[in-house]
């Protein structure tokens, strides 16, 4: 992965994260409490190369997803 890309990727797990946190009056730090209980920051991560073509509403509704169990 290119040092873009990373710096992509960690945004996408930032907006992903503020978003969540947001829509479920979280505060962000609770929310990675939350995805690292649910090892779900490896998964944005290893998911890259899909959610980087998403809408970042999507890359948020995937991670609902996971947390919900509607994804692997």
């Amino acid at each position: 992965m290119s040092e873009q890309d990373k710096r992509d990727c960690n945004l996408i797990v930032i907006s992903v994260v503020e978003n969540f946190a947001s829509k479920h009056n979280m505060s962000s730090k609770d929310v990675l409490v939350l995805f690292k209980q649910h090892n779900l920051l490896e998964t944005i991560r290893s998911q890259y190369a899909v959610l980087h073509m998403l809408d970042l509403d999507e890359a948020e509704e995937f991670a609902e997803e996971v947390l919900q169990g509607k994804a692997s």
